[in-house]
Order: C-alpha cells, then sequence, then structure tokens
C-alpha cells in the first residue's frame, strides 16, 4: 500500500464517492493517484458522538510490517516499502450535530466541540495509541442549510425538519475556533458555498431562483450537489498544494 488520506466524516463524506453527484473524495482519489491511497469512511446519519464511539475503529495504530523483496519486480510496479501511515486525515461532522433540540441526532454546541477535540487528540496526543504525529489534520465545517429547498424536500419525503442554516453557522463557527486552538488546518465549506451563493444571487439568473440559490452547492438543502462536491475538492487541492505540496511529489 501507499500512505494513506483517510476522509473521517457523516454523510457529507460517505457521499463523497457518488459519481452521481461528482463526489469529491472520488476527484480526492485521482488527485492523489499512485501518490497515497484514499480511504473513506464517511458514515451517513453519525454525529460527533457516534463518530467518537468508532473513532478506535477508523484510525489505525501503528505496526511494523516486514515486506517481502522487490528485487526482481521491475521498477514500475514497485510499491513503497513500508508500513502505510495516515499522512491527510479530514474529518467532517456537524450537519446532524447542528439538527434543532430535541432532534434524536442533535449534539449540544459544547459537546460537539468536545467530540472533535477528542477525535483530533487521538491522533496529536503522544500518550493515544493512535498517535501519529506526522498526519496532517483538516477540519471541515459542516455546509450550511438552504432551509426553503430543504423544506420542499422534507415536506416531499417526510424527512426531519429540524434542520436550519442559523444553527448550523454555529457549528461552523465552533470548527473554526477549535482548528485555531488545535493548530490544524480547517476548510470553511460553510462560508465557501454562502459566499457562492451570494455571488449567484448577484445575477440575472437568480431573480427566477425559488431557493435563493442553494441549489447551486446543495442536492436536498442539506447534502453536496455535483457543484458543491467539486467546490470541497478545490478548497483540499488548493490547501494541499500551497501548504503541503510534498503529499504531491
Amino acid at each position: 500500500m501507499y500512505n494513506i488520506a483517510l476522509t473521517f466524516g457523516d454523510s457529507i463524506t460517505q457521499h463523497g464517492t457518488n459519481m452521481r453527484f461528482s463526489g469529491w473524495v472520488n476527484h480526492l482519489s485521482q488527485f492523489f493517484e499512485r501518490r497515497m491511497d484514499v480511504l473513506n469512511r464517511g458514515f451517513n446519519g453519525y454525529n460527533t458522538d457516534y463518530a467518537c464511539n468508532v473513532a478506535h475503529l477508523v484510525l489505525p495504530r501503528k505496526i511494523d510490517v516486514e515486506y517481502p523483496s522487490q528485487e526482481n519486480c521491475s521498477s514500475r510496479h514497485l510499491l513503497p516499502n513500508f508500513s502505510p501511515k495516515v499522512e491527510l486525515l479530514t474529518i467532517c461532522f456537524g450537519t446532524e450535530d447542528s439538527m434543532l433540540a430535541p432532534g434524536d441526532k442533535h449534539v449540544p454546541l459544547k459537546k460537539y466541540a468536545d467530540n472533535l477535540r477528542q477525535i483530533v487528540q487521538l491522533v496529536k496526543d503522544p500518550e493515544s495509541q493512535y498517535y501519529s504525529p506526522d498526519t496532517r489534520v483538516v477540519l471541515i465545517t459542516p455546509p450550511p442549510v438552504g432551509d426553503s429547498m430543504y423544506k420542499a424536500f422534507a415536506e416531499k419525503t417526510g424527512a426531519s425538519q429540524r434542520h436550519e442554516n442559523k444553527a448550523t453557522k454555529l457549528y461552523a463557527d465552533a470548527v473554526r475556533s477549535l482548528a485555531h486552538e488545535l493548530d490544524v488546518k480547517c476548510i470553511d465549506l460553510w462560508t465557501a458555498i454562502e459566499d457562492g451563493v451570494k455571488a449567484y444571487n448577484a445575477t440575472a439568473e437568480a431573480e427566477t431562483n425559488q431557493f435563493n440559490g442553494y441549489d447551486q452547492y446543495l442536492s436536498d438543502g442539506l447534502h453536496l450537489s455535483a457543484k458543491g462536491n467539486e467546490l470541497l475538492f478545490e478548497l483540499i487541492q488548493s490547501l494541499v498544494s500551497t501548504t503541503w505540496p510534498e503529499l504531491l511529489q
């Protein structure tokens, strides 16, 4: 195996391999082709309480592996001769946590931040059996909610209507603050989509848009559309290219 880029998150990450919506994890796999293996560990419907319960199954412990000799292999077929490690870890939760109380997936804001901190510390704490000092950690904010779009979707499908953008914004703010506290990188997907929506709404086309422009980036008011997935990938691509160019060598 090559070293690993591990994507850990909720439905925003699980759906990242959905070809119908140009999934961002698929784009990431192509971006790191023959450099790293991308492992998608997205769990639809998970909040950070659930994530803390499965993190020990998602994050690898360091083990020593003795590889057989490759001296008789053609150089173009050689694989890295070391135990793979997680070079890049993306963590994206909050879509479920930010559900309005008393929603069954709701996690209070402080507990949400504490849960994310716990997951990051599994990798960053030298006393942790999952300690990986070279792993580059990226926290990703949840995307915004397109309120009118999601309301229409929920009324049509019977889905919970306990998602509102004003609540999700608070959770996105918490992710940014936590990333600063822990000295890890943050991708502010919430703001990037809001900026895109604002720019779209300044166009003539927006005058007839019934969902205030959120349908440009969201498929149902909650999850990413193809354009939303492509935007998230572009943000990760830019971060890696400018901050960790060694991952592309």
